[in-house]
């Protein structure tokens, strides 16, 4: 799977918000827990997810209509950047489920892209 340059900055922004978000408010008081991500391509598209074991986000949270700026951030890199979708879980902790087309090479061509990063 390949990533052109602005997917993958992309991807790493969301990665290190979220990654931020579970270190700050998933593992209170010294907690241990597991945070994952995965990245996998799937009939064109990129499905990537980023997953903590903590104590979850609140359900009366809406975090993609927040004040904070880092989900704000987010929200926007995936659905104006990536073109993509975000869904949220909160069973056993959070997951941030992420859903983008991958280019093709044609579609970088055309939108002026020629670096890729392969995983």
């Amino acid at each position: 799977m390949s990533l052109n340059v602005d997917q993958a900055i992309a991807c790493g922004l969301i990665i290190n918000e979220l990654i931020s978000n579970s270190l700050k408010h998933a593992f209170p008081e010294q907690q241990t827990g597991t945070i994952t991500i995965t990245l996998h391509s799937i009939d064109g598209d990129i499905e990537m997810s980023i997953q903590d074991n903590g104590i979850g986000i609140p359900n009366d949270l809406n975090w993609n209509n927040t004040n904070s700026l880092g989900l704000s951030l987010v929200y926007d890199l995936v659905t104006e950047q990536l073109e993509g979708s975000i869904t949220l879980e909160r069973y056993h902790g959070t997951v941030f489920n992420i859903k983008f087309p991958q280019l093709t090479l044609q579609q970088e061509i055309s939108n002026g892209a020629s670096e890729n990063f392969s995983c």
